[in-house]
C-alpha cells in the first residue's frame, strides 16, 4: 500500500439507485459544488420535508439525490467491483456522523473537532441538516478488509470524543449524498492519515476470517500540568469535561468546578445551557479518580447525552403519555405539570423523548429508534382534531359528540365545600335583594351552576340578569359567582348578537357575563341576542368555532349572567321578553350594599376580595347543602325563570310593541286619517298612516320602522295582549293578517 496525496478521482452518480458511474469528480470540485448554490433547491426542499415530519417521504426523495463515492472510482457496475478488481482506492475515507449516532451534539461542535484532527481533509453538513460528512486520509487500499481496518483506526479514534461513526461506511463503495453548505471546508495539503486498526467482529467486511481485536473508546483528557483548557471557539461537550477534570485534579472542589466552568471566556459558539456546568461536574466527581495524573483516561466511554447524571436534574424530558398531535394545526402539544406547552416543530418532541427513554438503551441507534417509534405512536394515539379549554370540563383526552378525539388543556378549579362561616357573603344578598324570593330565586340558581360544573355535565339554565342603580353591587355579587364557578370569566355579547363568528373566548369559560355593556336599540340585535343564548345554553351540543383550527361539537358547561343598571334604556340590553323566553329569563333587581370596608382604591378592592375568597369554601358547602324551594323548581332547569314585577313593567313600558301601541293611540286622537276606525288594517297599511305627512307622530314612528317586518313584528305582539290592537282576518290572496284597531 502506498500513500497517494495527490488529488485522486472519485466516482459521482445520478442518484443513490444508480448502479454505475455517471462520471468521474474530484474532491476539490465536490466541496466547490456543496459551498455553492448547484444542490441547494434539492436540499432545501428535502429539509423542509423532513421538517414537516415525513421521515418516509424525506428518505425516498433522497434517492434521487446525487452522490459521490469518496473511496475511489468503479469500472463498470458499483455491485462486487472491488472482490472483481474493478475499483481504483482514492485514499479517502467518508466518515458519516449522523444524528441518530450522536444524541445532543450540535453540527458546529462536530466540524470543530472535526477541523482539529491533521488526518480530516474536509466537512460538511449532511442533507438533513443534522449530521456531518467528514473525508479522512487513509491508505490506499486493495481489498475491503484493509479498507475496514483503516476505518476501525478513525471510529476509535473518535470514540475518544463520544462520536459515533455510521459503520457502513467500512464499505469502500459506500456512496455519499451530496449537500448544500456554504461553509464546507477543504485542506488538502493535510497528508497525515490514519493507520489500520485490527477492526472489531462488527467492523469486518462480510465473509471475513480476520480475527477481531477488542478496542474500547476512551476520552483522553489533558494532564494536570499547566492552565485550565481554554474553551474553543465553537463546541462545548469536550471541553466541559476536561475543564472539570482539570479541577479536580487540581483540588477544586465540585462547586467551585461549577462556578469555574460557568465563568469561561464568552467565546463559545452558544451560552451554556442552565445544568451543562452542573451536570459536567456531577459525572466527573461521581466518577472513580484514574491512578495516573499524568495521562488522565475515563476509561469508560463517556455516556453523559445518554444517560442522566446522579443525583435530581433541571433537564426537561417527556413521557410519551404526556405528548399530544393536533394533526389539522400541525402542532404538538405536551403537558408539562398542570399546563400544556405547544411546540411547532418536531425536534423539542424527539429531544424530550430521547432524554425519557435515554435510561432503558444504552445503544445510541436503538435509542432513536425507539423515540421515533413513540413519536409515531403518539402522533396516532395522541392525535386530537381540536385543542383548548372547554368550560366544566376536565382536562385530558377525551372526545367530542361526534366522537372525534380533542384535548382539553385545563380545567376549573371551584372552591370545594369546607366548613366554617362566611358572614361577608351571607350579609351581601341580604343587602341586595329587598325581595326575600329574589334571594331565593339567587342562590337556586347558583347552587345549580355550582353543581353543574362540580359535576361536569351541562344543566340548562335560565339567564340571571341583575338590574340595580349604579354601584349598588352587581359586579360584586358577579365576581362572587364568577369565584364559585372557578374564576374563568367571558363575555359572549358580541358573538351573540351576531358581531363575530368566532366562539373560542367563549368556549374555555364556565361564566359568561355581560357587565354594563352599551345596550342596542336594535330589536333585531336584542334577539338574536336572545336566540343565541337559546342555543348556546338548551341544546344538547355546541358548535366549537376556534381560529385557524376544526370545528368541533361539544358541550360546555356555561351560565350566564348580564348587570346593566335599573333605567328602562340600559334594561334594553336583555332579550325582548316574548313568550319564547317567558321562562328562560331571571329578573332581579339589586338595592344598594354596604360593604365591610372602603373599595374606592384598587388597594381597598384587593382587600375586599382577599376577605372574601377566605369565605367561599365555606359558602360552597351552604349551596351543596342547598334545597330549591318547592314553588320555585323547575324540572327542566332546576329554578323557575322568576322575574321582579316592577321590572318586567319598565321592560315592556319600553318595547317596540308597547311604544308602536302608544303611536297608535296618539294618532288616533286626531281624526284625520283615521276616521274610519274600527276597521282591520294590514301591517303596511299602519305603517303607512303612522308616517303619513299628515300624521303627528311621523317622526317617531319612522324612527321605529327602521327595518323591514318592525311593524308587522310589533302588531303581532301587540295583538296577544289585547287591548287597542287585535287579531284581525288573514287575506289569503295577500297572504298577510290584518290587525282589527278600535276607536280611540
Amino acid at each position: 500500500m502506498t500513500m497517494t496525496p495527490e488529488t485522486p478521482a472519485i466516482g459521482f452518480y445520478k442518484s443513490a439507485l444508480a448502479p454505475e458511474e455517471f462520471a468521474t469528480t474530484t474532491l476539490q470540485d465536490l466541496i466547490d459544488a456543496i459551498q455553492s448554490d448547484e444542490f441547494k433547491p434539492k436540499i432545501e426542499k428535502l429539509r423542509a420535508t423532513l421538517e414537516a415530519g415525513d421521515d418516509d417521504g424525506y428518505a425516498v426523495a433522497k434517492k434521487d439525490l446525487q452522490a459521490v463515492s469518496i473511496s475511489g472510482t468503479c469500472d463498470g457496475k458499483r455491485a462486487s467491483a472491488v472482490e472483481e478488481g474493478r475499483f481504483t482506492h482514492s485514499g479517502f475515507l467518508q466518515l458519516d456522523f449522523d444524528a441518530a449516532d450522536n444524541i445532543g451534539w450540535e453540527v458546529e461542535e462536530i466540524v470543530h473537532i472535526l477541523q482539529g484532527e491533521s488526518r480530516i481533509v474536509a466537512a460538511f453538513v449532511s442533507p438533513s441538516g443534522h449530521g456531518v460528512k467528514g473525508i479522512a486520509r487513509i491508505a490506499v487500499c486493495e481489498t475491503k478488509e484493509e479498507h475496514a481496518a483503516c476505518f476501525a483506526a478513525a471510529r476509535n479514534h473518535f470514540l475518544q470524543f463520544n462520536l459515533e461513526i455510521d459503520r457502513a461506511t467500512k464499505d469502500p463503495v459506500r456512496l455519499m449524498f451530496v449537500s448544500h453548505d456554504p461553509k464546507a471546508w477543504l485542506d488538502l495539503k493535510r497528508t497525515a492519515a490514519f493507520e489500520p486498526e485490527a477492526p472489531s467482529s462488527q467492523d469486518l467486511p462480510s465473509g471475513s476470517s480476520q480475527a477481531p481485536k477488542k478496542t474500547k473508546g476512551s476520552l483522553i483528557l489533558k494532564a494536570t500540568h499547566g492552565s485550565i483548557p481554554l474553551p474553543p471557539h465553537e463546541g462545548i461537550h469536550t471541553w466541559l469535561m476536561e475543564a472539570a477534570w482539570w479541577c479536580r485534579f487540581n483540588d477544586l472542589s465540585e462547586s467551585e468546578t461549577v462556578e469555574r466552568l460557568k465563568s469561561y471566556d464568552g467565546s463559545l459558539r452558544r451560552a451554556l445551557q442552565p445544568t451543562e456546568a452542573v451536570d459536567a461536574a456531577r459525572q466527573v466527581f461521581s466518577s472513580a479518580m484514574p491512578e495516573s495524573s499524568a495521562d488522565w483516561k475515563i476509561t469508560e466511554q463517556v455516556t453523559a447525552l445518554i444517560t442522566k447524571p446522579p443525583g435530581q436534574s433541571t433537564m426537561q424530558s417527556f413521557d410519551p403519555e404526556d405528548v399530544f398531535y393536533d394533526g389539522p394545526a400541525s402542532k404538538y402539544l405536551v403537558r408539562v405539570g398542570n399546563a400544556f406547552f405547544t411546540y411547532s416543530k418536531l425536534s423539542p418532541i424527539v429531544t424530550g423523548i430521547t432524554r425519557h427513554l435515554a435510561d432503558q438503551y444504552t445503544d445510541a441507534k436503538e435509542l432513536m429508534r425507539a423515540v421515533k417509534a413513540t413519536v409515531a405512536n403518539r402522533e396516532l394515539d395522541g392525535g386530537v382534531q381540536w385543542n383548548g379549554n372547554l368550560a366544566g370540563h376536565k382536562q385530558g383526552l377525551t372526545t367530542d359528540n361526534a366522537g372525534l378525539p380533542i384535548l382539553i388543556t385545563s380545567e376549573a378549579k371551584p372552591p370545594q365545600p369546607a366548613d366554617g362561616d362566611f358572614p361577608i357573603i351571607t350579609d351581601l344578598p341580604s343587602q341586595a335583594f329587598a325581595n326575600p324570593t329574589a334571594m331565593e330565586v339567587f342562590l337556586s340558581w347558583l347552587a345549580g351552576r355550582w353543581t353543574a360544573v362540580n359535576s361536569h355535565t351541562h344543566i340548562p339554565s335560565p339567564m340571571l340578569v341583575l338590574a340595580g342603580e349604579v354601584n349598588s353591587g352587581k359586579s360584586l355579587l358577579a365576581w362572587i359567582v364568577t369565584e364559585m364557578l372557578g374564576g374563568r370569566v367571558a363575555n359572549p355579547y358580541k358573538a351573540w348578537s351576531g358581531d363575530i363568528l368566532w366562539n373560542d373566548d367563549l368556549i374555555g369559560s364556565e361564566m359568561l357575563l355581560v357587565d354594563d355593556c352599551s345596550a342596542s336599540t336594535d330589536i333585531r340585535a336584542r334577539r338574536a341576542f336572545g336566540a343565541a343564548f337559546k342555543e348556546a345554553m338548551y341544546p344538547h351540543a355546541v358548535q366549537l368555532r376556534k381560529r385557524h383550527t376544526s370545528s368541533v361539537s361539544a358541550r360546555p358547561v356555561w351560565a350566564v349572567m348580564v348587570c346593566c343598571n335599573d333605567t328602562p334604556e340600559a334594561l334594553q340590553i336583555i332579550p325582548p321578553l316574548d313568550a319564547d323566553m317567558s321562562d328562560k329569563i331571571i329578573l332581579l333587581h339589586v338595592s344598594p350594599v354596604t360593604l365591610p370596608i372602603d373599595t374606592s382604591t384598587p388597594a381597598g378592592k384587593h382587600a375586599l376580595q382577599a376577605m372574601l375568597r377566605l369565605e367561599l369554601s365555606a359558602f360552597a358547602q351552604s349551596l351543596k347543602e342547598w334545597v330549591v324551594p318547592e314553588e320555585l323548581r323547575d324540572t327542566r332547569s332546576g329554578v323557575l325563570a322568576w322575574r321582579d314585577p316592577e321590572l318586567v313593567d319598565s321592560v315592556d313600558a319600553n318595547s317596540p310593541a308597547r311604544r308602536i301601541e302608544q303611536l297608535i293611540e296618539t294618532a288616533v286622537t286626531h281624526l284625520g286619517i283615521w276616521h274610519d276606525l274600527p276597521r282591520e288594517f294590514t301591517a303596511m297599511e299602519i305603517e303607512s298612516r303612522l308616517t303619513d305627512q299628515g300624521s303627528p307622530v311621523r317622526d317617531q314612528a319612522k324612527q321605529m320602522f327602521n327595518w323591514h317586518g318592525a311593524c308587522g313584528s310589533a302588531l303581532n305582539r301587540l295583538a296577544g295582549k289585547g287591548g287597542l290592537v287585535s287579531k284581525g282576518s288573514y287575506d289569503g290572496n295577500r297572504k298577510v293578517w290584518r290587525y282589527h284597531i278600535t276607536a280611540g
